[in-house]
């Protein structure tokens, strides 16, 4: 699972700038970064229940190849093909985020083992997956890029050799397992349920909306910031800065089990809280006005250790 996640993170500080080798605007770089956004908003919502009745092992093989083949479209410069290749790249991102903790929930109680277990699984999870392995993608990608200088697509190459080997391990010692067949509902009976639960508790609303603005934050944060750190085109170290975001959502993560584990504050004023600093941290290069190094550095640093205590 880890090489398939190192296959996700290596691709992330390197979008951007490769889209701006290739000769692209800002316009159509964003345009390209709503395409997997939308994909992936779109295909989210049914992958779940693909892999559920068509299974999560298959699901998960479809993941690596579906990524594999968007990172051979990032060798063309044509706007298209890397268009196709950020649609690809979204669902791919869906399947990542529903199948592998499906099938690894089914698998768990499968074999019988402790309820107990599972948490502390998922706890080595984000640590390991959203926080080493992501660092050491951003450094390993730095070395590729930099220090080797092989060129903005060398990362990319990579993640399609990790994705490989990741597919290869799966596909030669997983089992197969599927949801259950009781509880498979068509789509469109899925989302009437959604609406109903929503519209019968503003809890559910508010939560989502509050999820929405901070998730939309983040995400034209992800987009902004290669542009931002170098506005005239100056070289920086992408996968070294990335690392460096990495490192403050592992540590944010840490912190927030720590303090969630008090039973003061309530969770209510815990949130309030991760909102006043994400917010202020977003303020920070503008109240500065002392140009976009040191304050905007800190302020996405102060965003990405906020991220994880959500």
């Amino acid at each position: 699972v880890y090489v398939s996640i190192a296959g996700d993170w290596l691709q992330g500080p390197y979008v951007y700038y490769l889209y701006s080798t290739y000769g692209f605007g800002k316009g159509d770089i964003g345009q390209l970064f709503i395409a997997g956004f939308g994909s992936s908003m779109v295909f989210g919502t049914i992958v779940g229940s693909l892999a559920d009745k068509q299974g999560r092992k298959r699901a998960c093989i479809t993941y690596c190849i579906t990524y594999i083949l968007s990172c051979i479209t990032k060798h063309s410069p044509e706007y298209r093909i890397l268009m196709i290749g950020r649609v690809l790249g979204g669902i791919a991102t869906s399947l990542l985020f529903s199948a592998f903790e499906s099938w690894l929930v089914a698998e768990h109680n499968k074999r019988g083992f402790e309820q107990q277990w599972l948490s502390l699984t998922f706890s080595k999870a984000i640590f390991l997956g959203n926080g080493l392995i992501a660092i050491l993608s951003g450094l390993f990608g730095n070395l590729l890029v930099d220090s080797l200088s092989l060129g903005p697509v060398a990362p990319f190459d990579a993640a399609a050799c990790f994705l490989a080997i990741g597919m290869a391990i799966i596909f030669s010692s997983w089992t197969e397992n599927f949801g259950d067949p009781s509880e498979n509902k068509d789509l469109l009976t899925q989302f009437r349920g959604a609406a109903i639960a929503i519209a019968s508790d503003e809890k559910i609303a508010l939560l989502g909306a509050i999820q929405s603005l901070f998730e939309g934050s983040m995400y034209t944060f992800v987009f902004l910031w290669t542009p931002a750190l170098s506005p005239n085109d100056e070289e920086i170290p992408h996968g070294f800065i990335f690392a460096t975001f990495m490192l403050a959502s592992m540590l944010g993560s840490s912190l927030a089990s720590r303090l969630m584990a008090r039973s003061a504050p309530r969770v209510e004023s815990y949130m309030q809280i991760v909102f006043v600093i994400s917010s202020a941290s977003l303020l920070l290069p503008i109240i500065t006005n002392v140009g976009f190094d040191i304050p905007l550095f800190v302020c996405m640093l102060c965003m990405y250790c906020s991220l994880n205590n959500l």
